[in-house]
């Protein structure tokens, strides 16, 4: 007889599995891949498919889109860019509000309760 055993099909394969991998240990168990869950939690839980959009189409349909929430939000590279603009926009402002409130012409109560 041979050393590889006849599947259903009829294919032959080797004995040795593939996928199980020797560690410096010997032990034989499959590693687990550390990746993070790509869909949203509520499919993730329910086991169904998830098409990733935010919120997801299965939790639109079946009205959750609360409830649609990721593992891992992915990061917007943009976000520290537009903090900083954001800051630089306030502290423009904020300069224009004293200029106007301590300007001899006007009180700061009269421009800000005139309508824009």
């Amino acid at each position: 007889m041979s050393a590889t055993p006849a599947t259903a099909t009829g294919s032959k394969r080797p004995l040795s599995d593939s996928n199980a991998t020797t560690t410096e240990n010997g032990d034989h168990r499959k590693r687990r891949r550390n990746r993070t869950t790509q869909s949203c939690m509520n499919c993730h839980t329910s086991k169904r498919m998830c098409d990733r959009k935010r919120p997801c189409g299965r939790c639109t349909q079946l009205g959750l889109t609360a409830l649609c929430v990721y593992q891992v939000d992915e990061v917007n590279p943009n976000a520290e860019n537009e903090t900083s603009r954001l800051q630089n926009r306030v502290a423009e402002l904020e300069t224009i509000i004293k200029d106007v409130c301590f300007s001899p012409r006007q009180s700061c109560v009269q421009v800000l309760t005139s309508p824009i």
